[in-house]
């Protein structure tokens, strides 16, 4: 009986039998002491490509390139410990080529008391090099990731940070292994920074989007607290079965203080005209006025031809007078500075009555203070350019301007009973640069704009801004 037999027999003998069976269909082997093969089974040549006759005899190192007798006596201390040994080598195929193995160690005791190595392998060599391209996958998505200009940020369902490159590292001042695991939230100011959460629950129980998929300006927190501007897109995707959301930012900051700039100097460019069209333009026809109404009545008591005339150049420019100071009003905004906010919307839309023959009706069901003059002007400026959206392009005959406190935040409200969005048209010119201009001051001030159509056809513009703006902030009811 040749050795190949004595083997089989001695182990389908044993106890260990059921091993070698459990086996058979990869490669299993024999090996003695020394590390020569006793046994290689038919599996053997689906592995490495040797049949059992080309294997039998040789040292088991001979399929391993990069390993030796000293790596396999070091190992055999180990199994003689009665420790298995599991690992992962690069073999030789007999065709020369590369390939993976698993391969399994331990000691069997054969049925004459004999102790010999039984190995196992699996040619692992598709599974390793799918995990090695998409090792090198990743590594390549990184580098794309860590060179992008816009910062990107991905957080999983519960709003953990799951990954921040380094364009967002120098936005926000943090390392990624400090906000890894942590909610992303404290990227955000108060009130948005309590308030996430809760969006997120509201979004995964109903599905209503306010920011997924819209490209929005949001504030953010740096790692020193400063609050700034920037530009927000979210998608979402699932891997694995698991929601991420993935968010790229974009620091706005100096696009913003440049605007700021031009706002100002445009606003104090307004403020001249206004004051010479009050303080200059507006006296001089009201000197005009007066003494032509003084010559009217000279005219008409002395019973003079042109009299009526005279009259009628005088209210003539009594109106001019009149629609002047309006203009003035408009340019300069002084019932802001003389009266306060509440008092210059009602101004405002007394002056849109008269000017534009409409109905224009205030609610104003907050109260609040603004010690700061531009917070004041933007407020203004955004009612005022809603009020002559809804009138030049939605064709509106009434309008109506609200404030309420709710929720820790001043809802500025305007609704119109204009031709809303249905003239696609009219949706173009109510979303131009009017639209982005009240955006703008809206955001200065932590706030946003919402622009909607109501279900009887009516465009509403809402105006929503952070209560921390104002002080003594309250509603009246």
């Amino acid at each position: 009986m040749g050795n190949r037999e004595h083997y089989i027999n001695s182990i389908l003998a044993g106890d260990d039998c059921q091993i070698l069976l459990d086996h058979l269909p990869r490669l299993v082997m024999l090996i003695d002491f020394d590390g020569t093969i006793l046994f290689w089974n038919g599996g053997g040549e689906e592995v490495f490509g040797y049949r059992p006759e080309e294997a039998e005899g040789q040292k088991v190192w001979f399929l391993y390139p990069e390993r030796s007798k000293e790596d396999f006596l070091k190992e055999l201390k180990t199994l003689k410990n009665n420790e298995p040994v599991d690992e992962i080598f690069m073999g030789r195929h007999k065709s020369g080529s590369t390939i993976w193995v698993d391969v399994k160690r331990r000691i069997l005791t054969l049925k004459n008391g004999n102790k010999v190595i039984l190995g196992t392998a699996s040619d692992i060599t598709p599974s390793v090099e799918t995990s090695k391209q998409l090792a090198q996958n990743k590594r390549r998505m990184q580098t794309i990731l860590d060179t992008a200009v816009e910062g990107i940020i991905t957080i999983d369902r519960h709003g953990s940070i799951q990954s921040f490159n380094k364009a967002a590292e120098e936005i926000f001042g943090y390392l990624e292994d400090e906000v890894v695991g942590e909610n992303v939230n404290i990227l955000m100011p108060s009130p948005y920074h309590e308030e996430h959460d809760q969006y997120m629950e509201n979004y995964l129980d109903t599905g209503e989007k306010k920011i997924i998929g819209i490209g929005r300006e949001v504030r953010g927190k740096r790692k020193n607290g400063e609050v700034f501007p920037l530009e927000l897109s979210v998608s979402e995707v699932k891997i694995n079965g698991e929601l991420v959301f993935t968010g790229i930012v974009r620091d706005i900051s100096e696009r913003r203080r440049l605007e700021n700039e031009i706002l100002q100097i445009s606003e104090e460019e307004r403020r001249k005209i206004g004051r010479e069209l009050h303080d200059g333009l507006g006296q001089m026809l009201t000197g005009i006025g007066l003494i032509t109404q003084n010559l009217a009545n000279k005219l008409d008591s002395n019973e003079l031809p042109g009299a009526e005339e005279a009259q009628e150049i005088a209210d003539m420019i009594k109106e001019a007078d009149e629609q002047a100071r309006s203009l003035a009003h408009g340019f300069v905004h002084l019932e802001i500075e003389e009266e306060g906010f509440n008092i210059a919307l009602e101004q405002l839309c007394k002056r849109a009555k008269r000017l534009f023959n409409i109905e224009c009706h205030q609610d104003l069901n907050c109260d609040f203070e603004i010690q700061d003059k531009m917070t004041t002007l933007h407020l203004y400026r955004i009612v005022q350019e809603a009020i002559s959206n809804a009138v030049k392009h939605g064709k509106a005959d009434e309008i109506k301007v609200e404030t309420e406190a709710e929720d820790n935040y001043l809802h500025l409200r305007v609704t119109d009973n204009g031709i809303g969005f249905s003239n696609p048209e009219n949706r173009k010119k109510l979303k131009g640069i009017g639209l982005n201009t009240m955006s703008y001051r809206a955001h200065k001030l932590g706030g946003y704009i919402n622009m909607r159509e109501s279900p009887e056809g009516h465009t509403i513009l809402d105006c929503r801004i952070p209560s921390h703006e104002f002080e003594h902030f309250k509603s009246k009811n």
